[in-house]
């Protein structure tokens, strides 16, 4: 019996990390203003010198994202791939009097303007040498699969096409 108990709580501790990771649609949907809230994301990933919140919306429309960078220059978020090849890239930054927000198509290992324009939603704000990106794009154009591949990156230039400093991936994974 002991055995069997030991066994139980070994298995339920190795699936809670699993557990964590599946996006249930959120009770408040976070506001898309360049800054995150405490409590605005349900999931709030440390990826290296980075963080990155993902919520969907509560009637699940919508998926939101922000990442937030130690850098005065441009942040990135590519969607469907943990690579720059074949990622459609949320890129931007904030020169003080001009924000820029982008949409680029991974090309290899180099970006070009997409010729689809997802974004319902974006904000980048620089303070206190951090830039936070947010957007929301439509959770419709990845409700077919049951993850979602990401790739979060960030350069120390007020320019999209210059190299990055940094960059990591991550998984989402959806209720099914």
């Amino acid at each position: 019996m002991k055995c069997l108990c030991a066994t139980l709580s070994m298995l339920l501790l190795l699936t809670l990390p699993l557990v964590a990771q599946i996006l249930p649609p959120s009770t408040i949907n976070p506001i898309i203003d360049g800054s995150v809230g405490a409590s605005e994301y349900l999931q709030v990933i440390p990826l290296k010198d980075m963080r990155l919140g993902y919520a969907l919306s509560n009637n699940g429309k919508l998926l939101h994202f922000a990442l937030e960078a130690p850098t005065s220059g441009w942040v990135s978020v590519g969607l469907d791939s943990k690579r720059m090849n074949g990622a459609h890239f949320i890129i931007g930054y904030d020169a003080m009097s001009t924000q820029v927000i982008n949409e680029e198509t991974g090309r290899g290992r180099s970006h070009s303007p997409s010729t689809v324009n997802i974004l319902v939603e974006s904000k980048i704000k620089e303070l206190g040498g951090k830039t936070t990106l947010e957007f929301s794009v439509p959770a419709s154009l990845y409700e077919s699969g049951s993850e979602l591949n990401i790739i979060v990156s960030y350069g120390n230039q007020d320019n999209i096409r210059s190299k990055h400093s940094r960059y990591d991936s991550h998984t989402i994974k959806f209720q099914q």
